[in-house]
């Protein structure tokens, strides 16, 4: 039986501000995406430069979500 709750991460960022603006897109198309940072939840952001923010979706919509990140980021 397939997992629907199976979670994979498809870019990674630098930036907050980046990383919200791609999940709303990926919203927007119906895609549930979720950010994963390891930043203290917030109290030490330092590390968002260095450690990044995973944008994580389910694995069957991992494919789908790439592409349109890609096509967004080169238009």
């Amino acid at each position: 039986m397939k997992n629907s709750m199976d979670l994979v991460c498809i870019h990674k960022v630098y930036d907050t501000v980046e990383a919200e603006l791609i999940k709303s897109w990926l919203d927007s198309e119906g895609i549930a995406s979720f950010l994963k940072s390891d930043n203290a939840g917030g109290a030490l952001s330092y590390l968002t430069f260095s450690l990044g923010i995973e944008i994580v979706v389910r694995k069957e919509d991992a494919e789908v979500a790439s592409r349109l990140i890609l096509e967004r980021h080169s238009s």
